[in-house]
């Protein structure tokens, strides 16, 4: 099941930057906000790549809205949300 706009417990957000284990992002409606990686995604180099391609192509991502973290499984639910 793809996250819709619907969800509220989503932002959607284009990765603008990284300082200091800190993910500068800007939402859809122009707010300028910090996502965090998590305690794994912090010790990752895979992860920490892909960051830097992603803001290269200024792809859009979703963020959980409450605690601003990356969602893992990108535009995807679950099957058994």
């Amino acid at each position: 099941m793809l996250l819709t706009n619907q969800d509220v417990s989503v932002l959607e957000v284009q990765i603008l930057g990284v300082y200091h284990s800190k993910i500068e992002v800007k939402t859809i409606s122009g707010e300028y906000l910090f996502a965090y990686p998590t305690q794994t995604q912090k010790t990752d180099p895979l992860f920490w790549q892909s960051l830097k391609d992603i803001i290269k192509a200024k792809l859009w991502l979703p963020i959980n809205k409450k605690m601003h973290h990356l969602i893992d499984s990108d535009w995807l639910l679950p099957s058994n949300a």
